[in-house]
C-alpha cells in the first residue's frame, strides 16, 4: 500500500476532523459525568458511613480520575469510599466507558474480601437479580465480556467454588448509556444494592 494513502482520510473521517462540536460535545459529556458522579457523595455516606467508619482507619479522599484509552475509548472512574494497599483494597467504583455503560462495582481483596467473602456469597445467593460477578483471574480489568464478568445467577457450580480460591471479589451493576437521563435515580438505588450484599 502506498504510504500516502495509509494517511489519507475518507469522507467520513474528514468530516469528523472538521468538526469541531465533535470534540467539544465530548468534552462536556465527560465533564457531566464527573458531575454526576460527585453529587452521588450524599447518597453512598448514607449507605456506606457505617462501613467506612467501623473498618477503616483512614479513608482517601473521593477520586475522580479521567483517561482516554481503556481499550482506545474515554472514561471516567469515581472511586468512593475506597482504600488501596498492596494487600488490601476496598473500593466502591463508578465508572463511565465511552460507548459502553455506566457501572457500580464493589472491590474488596486480601483482608476485606477475607471478612466479606461469607457474607456477600450468603445474600447473592438469595438476592442476586442483575448483579455481576467477576470471574477473570486479573482484578484489574473493567469490561463486561463473558470471560470478566457473568450474572451471579449464570455461575456454575465449578465458578462459585473458584470465588474462594481468589483474593479479591467483584461485584457490580451495569447499566445502559441510554439510561443516561435516570442515573440521578438510578445510581443511588444501585449502591443501596451493593449494600445490601454486605449486610451480616
Amino acid at each position: 500500500m502506498n504510504i500516502y494513502t495509509k494517511v489519507m482520510l475518507s469522507e467520513s473521517e474528514l468530516a469528523i476532523a472538521t468538526d469541531s462540536n465533535i470534540i467539544l460535545t465530548k468534552l462536556a459529556i465527560m465533564n457531566k459525568a464527573a458531575m454526576l458522579f460527585k453529587e452521588q457523595m450524599p447518597f453512598i455516606d448514607k449507605e456506606f458511613a457505617t462501613i467506612v467508619n467501623e473498618y477503616f482507619i483512614k479513608i482517601a479522599a473521593p477520586k475522580v480520575t479521567k483517561g482516554e484509552n481503556y481499550k482506545s475509548l474515554p472514561y471516567i472512574i469515581f472511586d468512593y469510599p475506597a482504600i488501596f494497599s498492596k494487600k488490601n483494597i476496598f473500593a466502591l467504583r463508578t465508572m463511565f466507558w465511552w460507548g459502553n455503560f455506566i457501572s457500580i462495582t464493589l472491590h474488596v481483596c486480601g483482608e476485606y474480601k477475607r471478612h466479606f467473602e461469607k457474607t456477600i456469597i450468603k445474600n447473592l445467593v438469595q438476592n442476586n437479580e442483575d448483579i455481576f460477578i467477576c470471574i477473570n483471574e486479573n482484578q484489574w480489568q473493567h469490561n463486561y465480556d463473558n470471560n470478566n464478568y457473568i450474572l451471579f445467577s449464570a455461575l456454575s457450580q465449578e465458578q462459585k467454588e473458584s470465588i474462594s480460591q481468589k483474593d479479591f471479589i467483584k461485584i457490580a451493576l451495569i447499566y445502559k448509556l441510554h439510561h443516561w437521563n435516570m442515573m440521578q435515580q438510578l445510581l443511588p438505588c444501585g449502591y443501596k444494592k451493593i449494600r445490601e450484599v454486605l449486610k451480616a
